[in-house]
Order: structure tokens, then sequence, then C-alpha cells
């Protein structure tokens, strides 16, 4: 047996006793018995309103719209209302000099408000997908046909990353593809589990070797779906089993010290037992991520303002309630901005959660930490 066989089937026994552990300690609590009771936490130190939203703003990654952060944009990221941003491909990414160029300017905007460094992020999968065009990975996904293949892209993609001050990737794609149903082609490392689950987790190895992070997406997994979230809502009927036996990836790397897991925007009712998109799924967060990865990496929505979740008027403090850390505006610079005012005026009322606030904070704050020093000017 090779020695990633071995640690692969060690950490199988181990996700097989936490999810015994994990469904009994719910079952449990399902039934209202004492002993699963969890003892109450103890009061947090009163924070002004200011310093609430600025935790607030910390949970945001937008875009800016054109080919440069806007007045208007860098007064927002000043002001402590967001804590990340997404790059998209354009005259701003044309170069390693544009990009350097524009993170700069974002950081310094973030370090003139006394805010934490900033979250910059891409969409660096590989193949079609790939937002900077420069930097590798010039193979797809599919293509990277060994695991020190995908290990060695993802250390190329990564120096790349760093060198221009972007600190996390969205990559690797950890679903598995189902020949004739999958929308994602050559974004999946394959429709074999084992073999995606391994060769993405090496392409994420390589980007954390080289001081960046990464997110395996798009969990519990679209590699079944015809259609993308973006475009339309989705549901996914397959039983629990089926969904559970694609996790590989999550089981190997979800893990790692700079990882992140985005979560999907489809519906699985196998898992959550409800009509309601895994992104806004306390199920999801409480149960599936644990059993999944045996940890508790930082979590990101996909876009929420995907046309997936155009019927839920309040997605960003749905997903906060559930157990999301950081909510993702992609389509526009205006989503962001009114999903942060939006946020505080619930906030303010005492409809968003102060202990869901604090929690994910806390874990963007830790993850940050890992990556502090990149980014900065």
């Amino acid at each position: 047996m090779s020695r990633t066989a071995r640690r692969r089937a060690g950490i199988s026994a181990t996700h097989r006793a936490l999810a015994t552990s994990l469904l009994a300690s719910l079952t449990l609590s399902a039934c209202g018995s004492s002993t699963g009771h969890r003892e109450a936490p103890r009061p947090a130190p009163r924070l002004s309103t200011a310093a609430l939203e600025r935790r607030l703003g910390q949970l945001i990654v937008g875009r800016f719209d054109g080919t440069a952060p806007s007045q208007a944009f860098l007064a927002r990221v000043r002001a402590g209302e967001l804590g990340g941003v997404i790059l998209f491909s354009g005259e701003e990414t044309a170069t390693a000099g544009a990009v350097r160029r524009t993170v700069e300017q974002l950081q310094a905007a973030a370090a003139a408000g006394h805010n934490a460094p900033l979250l910059i992020m891409t969409d660096q999968e590989g193949g079609e997908v790939r937002r900077l065009p420069w930097a590798p990975p010039e193979l797809a996904p599919a293509a990277m046909v060994s695991v020190a293949l995908a290990r060695h892209e993802g250390e190329r993609t990564g120096a790349a990353l760093r060198s221009v001050g972007v600190n996390v990737d969205l990559a690797p794609v950890a679903d598995v593809a189902r020949a004739g149903s999958s929308f994602l082609g050559d974004r999946s490392f394959g429709g074999d589990p084992r073999v995606a689950g391994e060769r993405a987790c090496g392409f994420a190895q390589g980007l954390e070797a080289a001081g960046v992070g990464f997110a395996l997406k798009h969990f519990p997994g679209l590699g079944s779906a015809a259609a993308s979230t973006d475009e339309q809502a989705v549901t996914l009927d397959a039983p629990s089993a089926q969904l559970r036996s694609d996790y590989d990836a999550y089981l190997l790397c979800g893990a790692m010290r700079k990882a992140l897991v985005m979560v999907s925007s489809a519906i699985y009712p196998g898992l959550t037992g409800a009509r309601l998109p895994a992104v806004l799924s306390p199920a999801i967060y409480r149960r599936e991520l644990p059993f999944a990865t045996g940890a508790s990496p930082v979590t990101i929505s996909d876009d929420l303002q995907a046309r997936a979740l155009a019927a839920d008027r309040a997605p960003g403090r749905t997903a906060l309630d559930a157990g999301l850390d950081l909510l993702l505006y992609a389509r526009t610079e205006a989503g962001s901005a009114r999903a942060f005012t939006t946020l505080r005026r619930e906030l303010r009322s005492g409809a968003l959660s102060r202990p869901q606030l604090a929690r994910a904070e806390s874990a963007v704050r830790r993850l940050k930490g890992l990556l502090g020093a990149v980014g900065r000017s």
C-alpha cells in the first residue's frame, strides 16, 4: 500500500469515528437529552457599534467595476466595509505590474483606515479559468495527469500570485465530474473520486507551499450538475451516500492550515433534508463539513449574487446565521455595498446574530494571520 493510500485509509477510519460521534451528538441534541447539552458560552466583552460594524466588514469580499478601484471603492476599504477583494480579467490584471499596482493601492487604503490587510483573491484554476492571463497554470486541471504535476503547477501558480500580492486562489475545483452530466468540463481533475481528490490536493499543496491560501470548491460537490448555479437554480437529488463518496479532496487536504472551502449554492435534499441551498443550510456547516474534513476550515460562499439565490432576499444574513464565514459578491461592485448596508441594518436591529458574527470574524482573523505578510506594500 502506498504512503498516500495508507494516509487515506487512516483518515477514513478517523472520519468514520468522527461521523459516528457527530451523528450521535446531533441525535441527542435533537431529542433534547441533557447529556448532549452544551455549556453556555461566556459573555463576550461589549463592543461599540462602530467596532461591530468593522467586524462585519471583515466578512465581505467584493469586486470593483472598471479597470481600477474608484475613489468610492477605496473609501469603503478605508472605512472597513470590505475584508477582501476579488480580481477578474481586465486591464487591471493584464500584466504582473498592473496587478501589483492595483493590490498596493487596495492594501494602502486598508492600512490608512487601520484595518487588517485585505484578502486579495482570484480564480486561477488553469485552462480557461485563469483571471491573470500572464500567470500559470496554462494547463487545465483535467490535463494535470499526476499528483506530482498538479503540485508543480500549484507551486508555479502560488509563486506568481504571491509575487503580485494575491494571497488566496479560489481553486482547486474538488468536484468529481460525472461523465455526460457535468457542466464543469476540464475544470475538474477527473471522474474518479480518489484520483480527482489526490490531484486537487496536489495543486492545493503547491499553493500552500508558495504561501498562498486555497479554496476547495464547490462543497459538497457540483460534479453531476448539468448547469452552473451562476445562471440558474440547481438541485442535485442524489442520495447522501453518493454525494459523500466524492469528499476525497476535503478528506485529504481540507484540514490544511491555509485551506478554505467554497460552499455551493446548489440544493442537496439528500444531505440537508430541505430544499435549501447548501450555502444557506446549517446542516452543511454543523454536520457535513466536519464529517468531510475532520476540521473547521474557513468557509466562503460561491457568488451570493448568483441566480441560484435570487429567491432569497437576505442570503448574507441567512448564510452567516447558518455558519458561513466569508460572503462573496462577485457580479457587481454595488452588490457588496448593498450587502454591507443591509447587514449593518440587521446588526443594529438584532436580526443578525452577534455570536455568529464574532465566530466568523475570528475565523477570518486567524486566516489573515496566516497570510498577513502577503499583500503589504
